[in-house]
């Protein structure tokens, strides 16, 4: 098995032109494509332009076709870069070692979240297009007040919790417009892409494709073995064991110019809406914040099962919730398909504008933060608030503080340290170099003689006179004497 497959995001036109010229040669003569088929060509980053046709035309397809879905004026006649990605996932090579397809669910960014076939890069890339700019976030935190619109796709089979739903209902009541999109998890991609690939497998690799392919749907199964069943989660009641089954008629807004045939849509567990029941148990729950009914609006329909609706409550303002039963045409490998990609158009339309924010979490979901993390930094100050330990540092500061007044006081005259007498004789050099500075230093000791010989003179005393002198002598001048000897 070669380790070459299919996923190829995102790219500026002119690369794909080229990789589908390859592709395409390469499929004509029933060789595997080359190496650069599979590059992953990213945005620059900061690109973001506005919402416009060349989304969802596909190769041959008019411009005035689109304008007609998305009520926009056509603005280019080259092929999308989306039908590009189609052309290259459908035409790329089958042969992969299983631990180099990336799987990693819900993610934009990384090297395993954005290209993978369960990523949403592309459902990002179309917000960007759309105008937005698109962040990543993996908690519940103070932070998300900056956007204005939350896309999690959970890697969790297990419904949101009450902390978790209680904190992104108050964000939506915290300001008008806001959007929260819910995407249910029971869809995995790994599987169909095995599925798309066998029918251009060599002969001899046939067989190895169909075995990765049972191998992903085998562990699908056993994951989504945690799902609950006829479990209510305020905003959905979750079914597990429904029967299977693909898609084959929409309804509903979002149902507009799509061609459910063309479509690829399964349902396998349901997100369905909550009851009268379920609803009333909603509203009269002991904490719950909010006055009257929730408003339940379906988006998108098939048959008796709703695949996405929106939720909203009167002190929301036109703030809402969007459920959609699960990935199967928002993630990265289902936006391949053109009909899914307009389905994305219309959830994007019903975001509002401003920031997307894309929440990535695993089992158990996204951490709920009353606070942003790292914004309340310990100083060591909290120790005071500790009983009993506060009482007894208050006490060792107090004392700490009194023992430092108490020393910092400096009585009497400093006495320069004694030195040896080579260093007096440096001295005593360095004031003979100048004669005007030894001038002015026997002047001015001089002066100091003269005046302390007034005052012995006035004590008329000549012993207590001499006594002083000899004093000196024999005590001061051992330690002050070294500048005057050098200046005599």
């Amino acid at each position: 098995m070669s380790n070459q497959y299919p996923i190829a995001i995102w790219g500026r036109e002119r690369h794909f032109r080229r990789i589908c010229r390859r592709a395409a040669k390469a499929n004509s003569h029933g060789l595997q494509p080359v190496v650069g088929m599979q590059r992953i060509i990213r945005a620059p980053e900061g690109r973001c332009r506005t919402l416009h046709a060349r989304w969802h035309r596909p190769f041959g397809a008019s411009p005035s076709s689109v304008s007609q879905i998305h009520g926009l004026k056509p603005v280019a006649t080259r092929p999308s870069r989306f039908a590009a990605l189609a052309l290259i996932l459908l035409l790329a090579c089958i042969g992969c070692n299983p631990a180099d397809l990336p799987t990693t669910y819900g993610e934009r960014r990384g090297s395993q979240g954005g290209p993978s076939v369960n990523g949403t890069a592309v459902l990002a890339g179309m917000f960007e297009e759309a105008g937005h700019r698109v962040s990543s976030w993996s908690r519940l935190s103070p932070k998300l007040e900056e956007c204005q619109t939350i896309v999690w796709f959970p890697d969790d089979f297990e419904p949101p919790t009450v902390e978790q739903r209680d904190f992104l209902e108050w964000w939506l009541f915290n300001d008008t417009g806001r959007t929260v999109v819910y995407v249910g998890r029971d869809f995995d991609a790994t599987a169909d892409y095995w599925k798309q690939v066998l029918p251009d497998a060599p002969p001899e690799q046939k067989l190895e494709v169909m075995r990765r392919e049972a191998a992903a749907r085998a562990s699908y199964d056993a994951a989504r073995n945690r799902m609950p069943d006829d479990y209510a989660a305020e905003w959905f009641t979750v079914y597990r064991d429904k029967p299977y089954r693909k898609v084959a008629s929409l309804k509903g807004p979002w149902s507009e110019d799509v061609d459910a045939a063309k479509t690829d849509i399964e349902l396998a567990g349901r997100l369905q809406l909550p009851s009268e029941a379920n609803i009333d148990a909603w509203v009269n729950r002991v904490d719950n914040s909010w006055e009257g009914r929730p408003a339940f609006t379906p988006l998108l329909e098939s048959d008796n099962d709703t695949i996405a609706y929106q939720i909203q409550y009167d002190e929301w303002g036109d703030s809402k919730i969007i459920v959609i039963n699960n990935g199967s045409f928002l993630l990265n490998l289902p936006l391949v398909n053109h009909e899914h990609r307009k389905l994305a158009g219309h959830l994007i339309s019903s975001c509002g504008p401003g920031r997307v924010v894309f929440v990535e979490s695993g089992p158990g979901g996204p951490t709920v933060y009353d606070e942003e993390p790292g914004t309340n930094i310990p100083t060591g100050f909290e120790v005071f608030t500790v009983w009993p330990l506060g009482f007894i540092v208050m006490h060792l500061t107090v004392l700490g503080i009194l023992c430092c007044i108490a020393i910092y006081p400096i009585f009497g005259r400093a006495k320069s340290s004694p030195s040896s007498a080579s260093s007096r004789t440096a001295v005593a050099a360095d004031a003979l170099v100048s004669a005007d500075a030894a001038t002015v230093v026997r002047a001015d000791f001089g002066k100091h003689i003269d005046a302390l010989g007034e005052l012995l003179e006035m004590t008329e005393d000549r012993q207590y006179a001499r006594d002083r002198v000899s004093y000196y002598h024999e005590h001061v001048s051992r330690d002050s004497g070294i500048s005057h000897r050098g200046a005599k």
